[in-house]
């Protein structure tokens, strides 16, 4: 190396260390993380959730909805069909009363003529007893001759035939008149029961119907409750998916923000000591593919950011170790494995060229302390070291 590049090299070191002493520089206020992203993110799965849930709730509703419509709509007929048999009883009972009116009108008239009939008889009886001043006894014995004995009693016994077949005759008809006031009596009073039933039937399915029109009131209200929470949910969603893709604009719009033009930062400054290149290798004996460039340097020694930029990574594996991984912006990415420790820095932070994220360590598959160092444009991995031309390498492969 001549001595104008020691000097400047030295130069850059110094200037390196002086940046790598000052504070780490965190991101703006008001910045968006990829946390901040995944937590519009687990907020909208949330909401679809309980779209989902209020949307099967509503199905629900309306099938009971529907259910309770068509019973509603049966009780109703119910309820017609038993309003005509209570009319129809109620006419029936009016028959009956207006036939057992008749027949009482007819009894009526029948003892009128009974009454008449009768005293009648008893005018013809007292005329005969005025006339022949005698009792009907005497007429008999009055005879002066059997054959008019036989004449006076066959009158005797004429007028009491015609007596007896008036009063059989009505006691006839009394007699069946009464047998058919019982019987219509007692038809009335089945027709009532019946009518009585009828009524408590009707009453019934009047509850039932009420409480049918409750249930779909209920339902109906339960129903327009859910309509309205679905429609806030999607509304919701909608917001949170605006608040989403406004959220991923300024996150991307950060990274390349993040990504300053000019030279990259040498993650490791001062150690430029190159154990393995990018590419392929032998590697225990075996022909192999190196994913990046293996930089020694010793246990503990600070990592810092090769350009600004957002992590997208930031854990542990059985390969890498503990890494991270940091966005630039333009399709750019750097990775950084084999850290001491879980990296200083998390997913969704924004990070300036300079910072320090870590500290080198041979955790993961490593053989030795050392910094893997890959970068990776639109996906594809690269040589990392063309992003240096500025600096000279030491082999040590």
């Amino acid at each position: 190396m001549s001595l104008h590049k020691r000097a400047l090299s030295g130069l850059l070191a110094a200037v390196l260390l002086f940046l790598a002493a000052a504070p780490a520089l965190v991101a703006p206020a008001g910045a968006v993380t990829q946390g901040d992203i995944q937590a519009i993110r687990d907020r909208l799965a949330g909401a679809a959730a309980q779209k989902k849930d209020v949307e099967e709730r509503l199905a629900a509703i309306r099938g009971d909805l529907s259910r309770a419509e068509e019973q509603a709509a049966l009780v109703q007929t119910q309820v017609l069909l038993c309003e005509e048999q209570v009319a129809a009883g109620r006419e029936l009972l009016a028959q009956t009363d207006a036939r057992i009116a008749e027949n009482q009108r007819q009894v009526a008239e029948l003892e009128a003529r009974e009454a008449a009939q009768m005293e009648e008889f008893y005018r013809q009886v007292r005329w005969m007893e005025e006339t022949g001043e005698t009792s009907l006894l005497s007429v008999l014995f009055q005879a002066g001759s059997f054959s008019d004995l036989l004449n006076y009693a066959m009158l005797v016994t004429d007028i009491m035939d015609y007596s007896d077949r008036i009063v059989e005759r009505l006691q006839a008809t009394r007699g069946s008149l009464n047998e058919a006031r019982a019987a219509l009596e007692d038809s009335r009073a089945q027709q009532a029961q019946a009518q009585s039933g009828l009524e408590a039937s009707l009453a019934e399915l009047e509850r039932q119907k009420a409480q049918a029109q409750a249930l779909l009131a209920q339902l109906a209200a339960s129903e327009s409750e859910y309509v309205q929470k679905a429609a806030q949910l999607a509304a919701d969603q909608a917001e949170m998916e605006r608040e989403l893709k406004d959220a991923e604009a300024q996150w991307a719009a950060q990274i390349a923000a993040a990504a300053a033009s000019g030279e990259w930062y040498w993650p490791v400054p001062g150690y430029y000591g190159i154990t393995s290149y990018f590419g392929g290798r032998y590697l225990n004996g075996a022909w192999d593919s190196h994913t990046g460039t293996d930089i020694g340097a010793p246990q503990g020694v600070e990592i810092h950011a090769a350009q600004s930029g957002v992590v997208t990574l930031s854990r542990y594996n059985s390969s890498y170790g503990n890494y991270c991984i940091i966005s630039h912006g333009g399709g750019y990415a750097t990775l950084y494995a084999h850290q001491s420790r879980l990296p200083l820095v998390s997913v969704g932070d924004t990070v300036q060229k300079g910072q320090v994220i870590g500290y080198v360590g041979n955790t993961g598959n490593s053989f030795g302390a050392h910094l893997h160092l890959e970068l990776r444009v639109n996906g594809v991995r690269d040589n990392v070291l063309r992003l240096y031309p500025h600096i000279t390498f030491i082999d040590m492969s």
